[in-house]
């Protein structure tokens, strides 16, 4: 039975396949390559990127998106800085085609997130939206039970404490 956690391998592998042959085709002996496919040297990297970046957010769905498209500007950076001293020829410009792609794929899933918050709370204003986040944040972090002194009148942290609390001991008839 297929579950997420597939589709999660499946892109990471994918992940992988494009990246090696992104790499090969940008690092090796490959120039002008994109125009058997009737591509422009730019467009080409926009397209690599884009869908690399759009991979690696099903790849790693609990990373946020905006570190991964970090990383796939760094990726594109250092593959133009590793194309000079390979002999091939670096410029701005092809590393500008990576952040159209990248940024293109980022800003699609963006929208998604805003479609997501105007279903689930259209009416509300975006600082009451964020509110709502920091609170439930503050809710997890307090999952961790921090030591309390029972003279205080809080819940005792220890599970004996608890417990006798809950329970309280009856004395025998």
């Amino acid at each position: 039975m297929l579950t997420p956690n597939h589709v999660v391998i499946a892109a990471r592998a994918i992940l992988l396949v494009g990246a090696v042959t992104a790499a090969v085709l940008m690092l090796g002996p490959f120039q002008g390559m994109e125009a058997v496919f009737g591509l422009t040297d730019k467009s080409a990297h926009a397209i690599a990127f884009g869908g690399l970046t759009a991979v690696s957010f099903a790849a790693f769905p609990r990373m946020r998106r905006s570190d991964l498209a970090r990383a796939a500007l760094i990726l594109g950076g250092a593959t133009e800085v590793a194309q000079m001293f390979g002999g091939r020829s670096a410029s701005l410009a092809d590393w500008a085609a990576d952040a159209v792609g990248i940024l293109t794929v980022y800003g699609s899933s963006l929208i998604e997130s805003a479609r997501k918050m105007a279903r689930d709370h259209g009416a509300l204003p975006f600082s009451a939206i964020k509110a709502m986040g920091q609170s439930s944040a503050r809710r997890r972090g307090n999952a961790v039970m921090r030591p309390i002194a029972a003279s205080q009148g809080e819940h005792p942290v220890r599970f004996a404490d608890r417990a006798a609390r809950r329970f309280p001991r009856r004395d025998p008839v």
